[in-house]
């Protein structure tokens, strides 16, 4: 499995802090039934049992989160209190068990450096990474069950009790360095630190992992391909192929900047911003970015000559890449897919070596990863490879192709239409976009999505019903936003939401279109994005494979201080005795 691959896995240990009162009620129950279970063993002190666990719980749900807010970079929310009160209260029961081989008491008092161990861990993962400030947070529950073991054991159990706290604490501080450590030599940064963004990004929609991603970026220039229609009477239509990447997640640097970048120009004009050639390597830090995406379109349409002449579309296949192209006067528009095979990031080396050969014949060559066909997240198509080298011979194919092409007067048509759908569901803010196009009574349609991918076999399905509504070519494309996605790399359109239920919104946007059509003209033009900060070549792979190390090694590592601690807690109790 690939790096990124094992990393987006991780996302199945994502889940939602149940509401407060919900924990709390827990801990009444759990506080009662500790009583129950105490006096059916066999002793008389259950009421004390009971009230010191139920007591250590709830002191740690009033406190913790005050202290944290004062204390942290981030605040704690009071679900969150909550529900670690509760897990840490699981734990010390759980603890209790071991009172069957051992005694009650060294069983309650490696309950509180344990529980010590696990809160400082948790504390320093949400809301600092800074061990200092998250050490008297996290030892509330655990100082106010040595309060309440005073009530149970007397005094006489103090000093145990304080060796607990040192071992386990100098056992998690040591595993959290060493946690820390393959990040830091690798990329320089905390490891809980990034946690700390990363859940911050979850939580409350920060964006301060870009200050990381700045950290590491490096300065490119990246040329992207625009095509300008203009038509008499109607809004004038751009297609922007940009050779950037809209990730990593979320909202997150570029994760939503083709609807950023979207934005820049749609009070003017319908704006298709596609997919052009390129992997995670190339994710804008920061959404500003697109600021110079904006600017090179912007300096290119400066004294274009328009062509009142377009080709009739050709689909054109060589292995399993398929490839929807058409001439508009001196340039021409290529549409990839692998569809029905696995559609994935094209490396920015195919779309240049395509682009490069293309100008044999052309002025611009406009490469799009269609990205319209998702059956699991994994690598990327690099130039070299098999794949990769049946998207450049099936592209040199289609430009010889359309290189006699005869030209004729054509007409285009736009519109876009907002989705009843959600993020979550796997569908961008911009909905879809269609564009067609009528040569020589030959109607073409693009559709874009503004997602991440299509699930597979759904680009079958609202391609049939494109053409089925009196389309002659057609194909599904997504604009690869990110910002329906979190930690995990798989939300494509068509999962969630079935096909059946997008159909019609697509239909009406396909009408829509068609009644937009109107005499046209045409340009090209290939910009160069100057400048453009990015998370740099191989980074993506390198971050990956580090957090995989980490988590691998996470396990062995816990379990060797977990066990390190238990039996120098042991000698102790059999010394003390």
């Amino acid at each position: 499995m690939e790096p990124e691959a094992k990393t987006e896995s991780l996302s199945k240990y994502l889940f939602s802090v149940p509401v407060w009162w919900q924990s709390l009620i827990i801990i009444i129950v759990l506080g009662i039934l500790t009583v129950v279970v105490v006096y059916c063993v066999g002793r008389d002190d259950g009421m004390r049992f009971g009230a010191a666990f139920f007591g250590a719980a709830v002191a740690a749900l009033i406190f913790t989160k005050p202290f944290v807010d004062l204390l942290g970079a981030e605040k704690l929310t009071r679900n969150r209190s909550a529900l670690m009160a509760l897990a840490c209260m699981i734990f010390s029961l759980l603890w209790m068990v071991t009172g069957v081989v051992l005694d009650v008491k060294s069983a309650y008092v490696f309950g509180l450096g344990f529980t010590l161990a696990v809160r400082l861990l948790v504390l320093t993962a949400i809301s600092d990474y800074r061990i200092v400030r998250m050490y008297l947070p996290a030892a509330v529950q655990t100082l106010a069950g040595v309060v309440l073991g005073v009530y149970l054991f007397g005094t006489s159990y103090l000093v145990p009790a304080a060796l607990s706290i040192l071992i386990f604490s100098i056992g998690i501080i040591c595993f959290l360095l060493l946690f820390d450590l393959p990040l830091r030599k690798a990329h320089g940064i905390s490891a809980m630190r990034f946690i700390n963004m990363f859940l911050a990004h979850l939580t409350n929609g920060s964006i301060a992992l870009e200050d990381y991603f700045r950290t590491i970026s490096e300065v490119i220039s990246v040329p992207e391909t625009s095509f300008f229609f203009r038509r008499v009477g109607k809004k004038d239509i751009l297609f922007v192929v940009p050779n950037l990447h809209p990730g990593p997640l979320a909202a997150v640097g570029g994760g939503n900047y083709p609807k950023h970048l979207h934005d820049e120009f749609s009070e003017k004009e319908i704006v298709f911003i596609s997919h052009g050639c390129a992997t995670h390597d190339f994710n804008l830090v920061s959404e500003s970015e697109c600021e110079k995406i904006a600017a090179a379109i912007n300096e290119t349409r400066e004294g274009l000559s328009y062509l009142p002449f377009a080709g009739r579309p050709l689909r054109t296949g060589f292995g399993t890449v398929s490839i929807l192209s058409q001439r508009f006067g001196d340039s021409v528009l290529l549409v990839t897919t692998r569809s029905p095979g696995m559609t994935e990031d094209l490396d920015h080396a195919v779309g240049a070596i395509v682009m490069a050969e293309g100008r044999r014949w052309y002025e611009n060559v406009g490469v799009v990863d269609a990205h319209n066909c998702m059956v699991a997240v994994t690598s990327v198509v690099l130039p070299a490879s098999a794949i990769g080298r049946e998207y450049i011979t099936a592209a040199r194919n289609a430009m010889e192709q359309q290189v006699d092409a005869e030209l004729f007067g054509f007409f285009a048509g736009a519109a876009q239409r907002t989705l009843p759908f959600s993020r979550e569901q796997g569908f961008g803010d911009m909905g879809v976009l269609v564009l067609v196009t009528e040569v020589h009574g030959v109607r073409t349609a693009y559709v874009l999505f503004d997602g991440n991918n299509v699930y597979a076999g759904v680009r079958e399905v609202l391609r049939d019903a494109v053409l089925a509504a009196g389309l002659d070519e057609a194909e599904i494309l997504t604009t690869d936003s990110h910002v329906v996605n979190t930690i995990s790399g798989k939300n494509p359109v068509g999962m969630t939401v079935p096909p059946e239920e997008i159909l019609p919104h697509l239909l009406e946007a396909i009408a829509e279109a068609v009644a937009d059509l109107a005499p046209a003209t045409a340009a090209a033009a290939t910009g160069m994005c100057r400048d453009v900060e990015i998370f740099g070549l191989n980074r993506t792979v390198q971050l990956s494979a580090t957090v995989n190390a980490m988590v691998t090694n996470l396990l062995p590592l816990s379990v060797l201080l977990l066990l390190v601690s238990f039996l120098m807690m042991q000698l102790i109790f059999m010394s003390w005795v």
